[in-house]
């Protein structure tokens, strides 16, 4: 989602990674926020403030209206659901995914990533916090039993190279079932006569990011009589722009053709996994680019230099993790040793780099 803070930064928006918010209060139609990145402390105006902190919105709601003066607390509230993936060498040949169903009624997906592997998932697991949660071992054995139920390989434990998880803020519906809580959302504002809104969002999925942000502004329409229409729907995110064809693959095709005939020199795999992983912003990232070599230091994979201080002047990447395995995932095709590398050469950037 690193997509839509870049697109938002073209378009004018401050983004403020990192940073935590340590107190809002609420002065008639103004909120007064205090933040702190790293030990930088900075106090900022806000006329409406969105309060989607996921697994911690009922609590970031309940403190943003500790103030007598403010409607009742939320009675809204979350179920949080993690769910875990593994990574494991590829099972199958072509670009098409797998949609496995389970004797418990589950259904699980089996998708090609990141070139040479497989990613299995997902679980529904109920958990009580949203705090750095880890595929057990109890998940990844639920996943490869039912992987090997299917596929023409087993699927084992030891074969799982990577895993992550993640934590679902849910809707609550009141439903035992965590498979059957609903995806769907809830917005809810609060926004006592001439004060400032606060708008809160329970639940919610990725794949309907746009339409409940375009909800969201509708519910403050009122409070930004100025407001624009809504004009997401149909547009590419940033760097996504790619010339009209009847497929996105094709275009996307072409696209790297385009790019490799310009770069004689690059190897086609290599143009066309920094394609996939920055669109029509390769043309920046390439800039001043003819050889291997002028992409400065390798690190294993396809990972370069130019590629990392790109990520960190652009997309906010401060730490080895931001790079290796939420910007890239390069991290899969590295040995240990490489990482290690990689991850000491990043920190030595800072504070300077």
């Amino acid at each position: 989602m690193v997509l839509n803070a870049v697109d938002a930064a073209e378009r004018g928006a401050v983004i403020r990674t990192r940073t935590r918010l340590i107190r809002a209060d609420r002065a008639a139609d103004i909120w007064q926020l205090a933040l702190n990145a790293r030990g930088h402390r900075e106090v900022v105006t806000a006329r409406a403030l969105v309060n989607a902190a996921g697994p911690w919105v009922p609590e970031t709601a309940d403190h943003l209206l500790r103030e007598k003066s403010s409607a009742q607390k939320s009675s809204r509230h979350v179920r949080l659901i993690k769910g875990s993936h593994i990574i494991v060498p590829r099972l199958h040949d072509g670009d098409h995914a797998f949609i496995l169903q389970n004797k418990d009624n589950r259904i699980v997906f089996v998708i090609p990533y990141e070139r040479a592997f497989s990613l299995i998932g997902t679980t529904d697991i109920a958990v009580d916090e949203g705090e750095a949660p880890v595929c057990t071992p109890e998940e990844t054995a639920y996943l490869c039993e039912l992987a090997s139920h299917y596929m023409a390989m087993p699927v084992r434990p030891q074969d799982v190279v990577w895993t992550y998880s993640g934590v679902r803020p849910l809707f609550d519906d009141g439903d035992d079932d965590p498979s059957a809580v609903t995806r769907d959302y809830h917005l809810e504002v609060d926004a006592p006569q001439g004060a400032a809104p606060l708008l809160s969002v329970f639940g919610g999925k990725i794949t309907t990011y746009r339409r409940l942000a375009e909800h969201a502004l509708e519910d403050l329409r009122k409070f930004y009589p100025r407001m624009g229409g809504s004009w997401t729907a149909g547009k590419p995110l940033i760097d996504g722009e790619f010339a009209d064809a009847p497929t996105f693959e094709e275009a996307f095709d072409r696209f790297v053709a385009s790019a490799a005939s310009l770069k004689p020199q690059l190897a086609h795999d290599l143009v066309r996994t920094l394609a996939r992983r920055h669109g029509t912003g390769l043309d920046d990232l390439l800039d001043g680019v003819r050889t291997v070599a002028d992409l400065g230091r390798y690190f294993g994979g396809h990972l370069y230099e130019a590629e990392v201080r790109y990520l960190m002047r652009d997309e906010w990447a401060s730490e080895p993790d931001d790079v290796l395995w939420r910007r890239t995932k390069e991290g899969l095709h590295m040995t240990p040793a490489e990482r290690q590398a990689f991850a000491q050469w990043m920190q030595g950037l800072r504070p300077n780099g």
